[in-house]
């Protein structure tokens, strides 16, 4: 009867060669041999209810086991994470993940006590880990996403206990909500969210006369959310919290502020990319006379004939400031839409007559409300208008077409985007730091660039270009025509040079999207072209002999820890380590590119 059983006996019961016998002294060999089995039990029981039971009360108890066993779980891979972290898991070397990857797949021998786990190491590691880190470990060894393994790992110290490095034991950051997660009180997913937005509000609390009682306070106001009611409250319960901090606080530092500034990218849907830009007080000002600066129409930057072109096609800067993109941007006229050279502008009229207004007493009449303290000077001094109007969501977020053809925000995107495409293109031919020069490569077909085909071109990022883009980019420039094998470019240059030059790497880049290996998210900038052959043993420094990997994977590689090999369509492809691929297939990083966009080599 396994009625009252409580731990220990089960673990006797299920302890390998040893099970049953009298005063057997338990390892942790046996805690894990008795944890898989009542995992397997477990499972094989949720089958069985689930097969047998016909009866609607007991498929709603079934269903309260089931979320038991779900918060169970997500506390125990937190827990496994936490012991992978101090037992430092990731330093085993490659033997021992192949063994264990065994093992799990066929664990029948391990249970019985036929086998035994592999000998953990005697000595320190040397050379080149497998893993670099906890993050990396669980990431690669149990084969899940990189930020679900790196917000289990920080999830450790906000819901876990441990010990600082004098070996002082310490609590968890969120003792009440780690309280909650062992306890399977509150679903584990919506615990790790308010854990980790309180974390995010830490520097507002610490501003306050005793952060450590509003720390508690706020704690226990969250996790009775979390408990009783459901995302959408407690997300609207932090989210006030959020803005009290925030409003109590008369001058927020500067560090606070800096934790939330910068570019976030939120994707690409329906065919548009979104970004998301928070700027610190002094950039928001050097936006704001960007934009300032591109509705003024009697200046360069806010030529409106030019921006609309600009805008329609798409067209790249040629560094000599045509169409109002580089060159000169003062506050002077262009020749074409020069007033004539009077004391007053043109469009100051009569609003009676529509003759020129030429007397100055009239004219500030007409401008300035000396009595109406909110009319000002705008920021370009070429205008009066409303303080209020100045610089507000509502007039920079209209969505109303101007006599351009272009809103508002249209135009203030076309301002920034001219600044990019013209950045770094000093007249000296020297880049400047802190200002990168951002090159497109556009990967086409031969039928693609004739129109003779129903797909469509993409970029070195992987955005893809309908046909009337793809045309107007190669046609515009600013792209670089690669022809792969062709005779426009010295691809071969055996072992004249060892480095592969820019064009052959943005070539290479061009192929492949980004690093080689499978799920790498490293940016192509920062990648590295390896060689087939080492070039120290004899590589040459060919396109067709070059792949990319970030410089961990490039490591890795040199140390034998992964495989490269040439595939069928002439592309390099990853052997990946037995115990992360136990059919050892050639694999591809699907992230930059999928399968049907890699161009052949050959």
């Amino acid at each position: 009867m396994l009625e009252h059983m409580d731990t220990t006996e089960f673990i006797n019961l299920t302890a390998g060669p040893t099970r049953g016998t009298p005063g057997h002294h338990l390892s942790t060999d046996d805690e894990l041999r008795a944890l898989i089995e009542a995992q397997n039990l477990a499972r094989d029981l949720a089958r069985r209810v689930a097969a047998h039971t016909n009866s609607p009360v007991q498929a709603a108890l079934f269903a309260r086991a089931a979320e038991d066993a779900h918060r169970t779980a997500a506390h125990a891979r937190l827990l496994a994470a936490g012991t992978a972290r101090r037992t430092l898991a990731h330093e085993l070397p490659e033997t021992t993940f192949d063994a264990l990857a065994a093992i799990h797949q066929n664990p029948s021998d391990y249970l019985t006590g036929v086998s035994s786990l592999p000998h953990d190491p005697a000595t320190v590691p040397t050379g080149r880990l497998v893993f670099k880190d906890t993050t990396e470990f669980l990431a690669g060894f149990l084969h899940i996403g990189f930020y679900e393994a790196r917000e289990r790992v920080r999830a450790i110290d906000r819901l876990l206990p441990g010990t600082d490095i004098h070996g002082i034991h310490t609590p968890a950051r969120f003792p009440v909500l780690a309280k909650d997660l062992a306890d399977g009180t509150a679903d584990p997913a919506e615990i790790g969210t308010a854990a980790r937005k309180l974390d995010k509000l830490t520097p507002q609390i610490n501003q306050h006369p005793n952060p450590t009682l509003l720390a508690g306070k706020l704690e226990d106001q969250v996790a009775e959310s979390v408990r009783r009611e459901d995302p959408r409250t407690t997300a609207k319960l932090l989210t006030g919290i959020q803005t009290t901090l925030e409003d109590g606080a008369k001058d927020i530092p500067e560090e606070i502020l800096r934790t939330k500034t910068g570019m976030f990218y939120r994707g690409t849907t329906g065919g548009l990319g979104e970004f998301l830009l928070r700027t610190l007080p002094r950039d928001t000002e050097a936006l704001l006379a960007m934009c300032a600066s591109t509705d003024n129409p009697r200046t360069k930057a806010g030529d409106r004939d030019g921006l609309l072109a600009q805008a329609r096609t798409t067209t790249n800067t040629d560094g000599n400031g045509s169409n109002g993109s580089n060159g000169s941007n003062d506050q002077s006229t262009s020749s074409e839409t020069a007033a004539p050279s009077t004391s007053f502008p043109d469009f100051l009229v009569d609003p009676t007559t529509g003759t020129p207004l030429t007397d100055p007493e009239t004219i500030r009449n007409l401008s300035l409300d000396p009595e109406d303290p909110d009319t000002r000077l705008n920021s370009n001094g070429n205008g009066l208008v409303p303080l209020a109007k100045i610089a507000t969501p509502d007039t920079m977020n209209t969505t109303t077409y101007g006599p351009d053809g272009l809103t508002p925000p249209q135009r203030h995107l076309q301002g920034l985007l001219n600044l990019l495409k013209t950045a770094g293109q000093a007249r000296t031919g020297k880049k400047t730091i802190g200002l990168p020069s951002p090159t497109t490569v556009v990967i086409a077909t031969l039928n693609e660039l004739r129109g003779l085909a129903e797909t469509h071109g993409i970029t070195g990022r992987g955005q893809k270009l309908t046909p009337a883009e793809l045309r107007q980019t190669l046609c515009n420039g600013g792209a670089l025509p690669i022809t792969l094998n062709g005779k426009s470019q010295i691809l071969d240059l055996g072992r004249e040079e060892r480095f592969f030059p820019d064009y052959m790497r943005e070539a290479i880049l061009g192929i492949y999207g980004g690093c080689l290996f499978p799920g790498c998210t490293v940016p192509p900038e920062h990648c590295e072209i390896d060689h087939d052959e080492q070039w120290a043993t004899g590589g040459t420094t060919n396109i067709n002999q070059g792949r990319p990997l970030c410089t961990s994977h490039h490591h890795a590689r040199h140390t034998g820890l992964l495989t490269v090999t040439r595939d069928l369509d002439g592309l390099f492809s990853v052997i990946l380590p037995k115990f992360m691929d136990p059919e050892q297939q050639p694999r591809r990083n699907a992230y930059w590119r999928t399968p049907t966009q890699n161009p052949p080599l050959f």
